[in-house]
């Protein structure tokens, strides 16, 4: 696994991407890339019913993967426990740790802080993809599956 869409990114990749993520969206068409979710953020992706469809499809197809929910759950607790977020967003971290992805789209600052929080995310740290300029994390994160 490598990369984990936040719900709040998925309209800047699907169904047409912006400018700033075509690299992300031409790494899924390739199948570099590989989607990771579970959890809450299966729930999160369900309520944006058009994603959810093109969700269905990558994972039919080997580009997008779907970890179990209980050991989210749990490591999500864990990490709540711990003080150390400024974010919400525990499952995305869980699913991180869980998932081995340590790619995150997303646009939520707090839960960019948590992400690359080497108390949190480590062995490798976390790194966030925002703009067209971080495309060489696709490189770092992902490799390319046969």
């Amino acid at each position: 696994m490598c990369m984990i869409l936040d719900s709040d990114t998925v309209h800047r990749v699907f169904p047409e991407p912006t400018a700033d993520y075509q690299p992300i969206f031409d790494a899924i068409s390739t199948k570099t890339i590989q989607l990771v979710y579970g959890g809450d953020l299966t729930a999160e992706y369900q309520r944006i019913s058009y994603f959810w469809r093109i969700l269905r499809r990558l994972d039919q197809a080997g580009s997008a993967h779907q970890e179990s929910t209980g050991p989210i759950v749990a490591d999500a607790a864990v990490i709540r426990a711990t003080g150390f977020c400024t974010s919400n967003d525990f499952h995305i971290l869980a699913l991180a740790r869980i998932g081995k992805a340590r790619l995150l789209c997303t646009q939520d600052n707090n839960l960019m802080q948590d992400f690359t929080n080497h108390r949190i995310i480590a062995n490798p740290r976390g790194n966030i993809y925002r703009t067209a300029n971080h495309a060489h994390l696709i490189n770092r994160h992902c490799r390319r599956r046969q």
